[in-house]
């Protein structure tokens, strides 16, 4: 249920957002003096859209949760429509400040964000307890809400108190707003339509694949066990390590705004392939800690091994992920949102189908859930790269393979070692924990040791 109440928050989410924040800090990257005062004049707008949505969503909270299949939905639809009315500023705030490059700040927000959520969620969870676990559950919602409103405020505080003053601030350079405007609307459209399209598939997958599990034959609570199952343990442990590249996309994506505005092409070409490589290799190290580790990774996170074999079958996504966030960066960055567009849109399409038909298949079930998720990743990306074709051309491909090989014939039998090791230490559901952090340890010292080589 938590699950399928988020997929709707994040649907509207994006419709309020759409590809604004985004759009905000690519134009602050090239026009910083004008950014602060786009911001101010796009709040209004977020202000009055997330404050409608809220004031609908409460309103129509029951028939919205009859849509959706489970009418107690409304008790976790209410507290989450007040997020809406302050999360999509705060996107939008952090989409002037990822312009502006300042990514300590951003990343502090996030921290006090979840800090400030998760506490909140917990106590009220507890609190309410006696009403009932479904109340209760939903109630907690509200610390959405105040998780937002603290990082929104911690981040207006940094800006008020630094970036002012910072050197190279200067007033608004006079520009046409009807230009800007334009320019915002056109990049912001197409950004929104790639973008929307993920939460619309969450929200899809909420819909059909419990009511595909009814009609393979499980009853409507286990139908929605095994959803939660999916999508709230195990995609959340697949999608983990993509942290990393997300890191790497959010960064980067800022340089290569620059480069490509000011046409240093070959800085561009270089920096993007790194970023492959980069993300490459990250993802081939997570792909064998999540097929090594899914045993462990279930018990330590949910106390269940239930989720092991949903996350070994996705084990692949950390790879496929990662390449798909650097490559529609590439793609943003070169001011080209339509490929992305393009491939999400047949992704999402074949992913629904393979839902539909898949599921209710004897011997699949919830399998077919799983082949839809690789399928729509896995398309989008091939897509992303097909329109990257000048740039991936031009990547030492016989080296990486030489590279990628060497690393798998290091690293599976570093996996096996160090899982090993875990097993020797009698922590109960944690005493994997110590060879899973020797591991990443080791990957993440061998990408700085690169890193800094290719930087000499």
């Amino acid at each position: 249920m938590f699950q399928m109440a988020y997929s709707y928050y994040g649907f509207l989410f994006m419709l309020i957002t759409g590809g604004v924040p985004t759009a905000l800090a690519l134009y602050t990257a090239e026009q910083k003096a004008l950014g602060w005062v786009w911001f101010k004049r796009l709040s209004v707008v977020f202000i009055l859209v997330g404050a409608s949505i809220c004031i609908f969503s409460m309103n129509y909270s029951q028939h919205i949760s009859a849509w959706l299949g489970n009418p107690d939905l409304s008790f976790f639809i209410r507290p989450l429509s007040l997020a809406l009315f302050v999360v999509p500023l705060l996107s939008l705030l952090r989409g002037y400040l990822q312009g502006l490059e300042c990514y300590t700040a951003i990343a502090v927000s996030e921290l006090i964000e979840q800090a400030v959520r998760v506490v909140l969620m917990l106590f009220i969870a507890w609190l309410l307890m006696p009403q009932g676990t479904v109340f209760a559950a939903g109630i907690s919602q509200i610390g959405t809400a105040l998780g937002g409103i603290a990082a929104f405020v911690s981040l207006l505080i940094f800006y008020l108190y630094t970036k002012r003053d910072a050197p190279g601030y200067a007033p608004p350079r006079s520009r046409s707003r009807i230009t800007d405007g334009i320019w915002f609307i056109r990049s912001s459209l197409i950004i929104a339509m790639t973008r929307l399209l993920v939460p619309f598939s969450d929200m899809l997958d909420a819909i059909i694949i419990p009511s595909r599990l009814q009609t393979a034959g499980y009853d409507f609570s286990q139908a929605t066990a095994m959803y939660g199952l999916l999508t709230g343990m195990a995609v959340l442990i697949a999608y983990m390590p993509t942290i990393v590249t997300s890191a790497i996309s959010h960064t980067i994506t800022m340089k290569l705004v620059m480069a490509w505005k000011e046409r240093l092409i070959e800085q561009f070409d270089a920096r993007s392939r790194e970023a492959l490589e980069i993300v490459w290799i990250w993802g081939i190290a997570s792909c064998i800690f999540l097929w090594f580790y899914k045993d462990e990774l279930s018990l330590v996170f949910f106390k269940t091994p239930e989720a092991a074999v949903l996350i070994q079958w996705l084990f692949i996504i950390p790879l496929v992920v990662g390449l798909r966030e650097i490559t529609t960066s590439i793609l943003w960055s070169q001011g080209n949102n339509r490929i992305s567009l393009i491939g999400t849109i047949i992704g999402i399409s074949i992913a629904a189908l393979s839902h539909y038909s898949f599921i209710p298949l004897e011997g699949l079930n919830i399998i077919g859930a799983v082949i839809g998720i690789l399928l729509m990743e896995l398309i989008i990306t091939v897509i992303n790269i097909i329109g990257l074709k000048r740039v991936v051309s031009g990547m030492n491909l016989g080296r990486l393979l030489l590279h990628t090989l060497i690393f798998l014939v290091v690293l599976v039998p570093t996996a096996s070692l160090t899982r090993s090791i875990g097993s020797q230490i009698h922590w109960g559901n944690y005493s994997s924990l110590p060879g899973m952090f020797l591991y990443l340890l080791l990957v993440c010292t061998y990408l700085l040791i690169r890193y800094r080589q290719q930087h000499t």
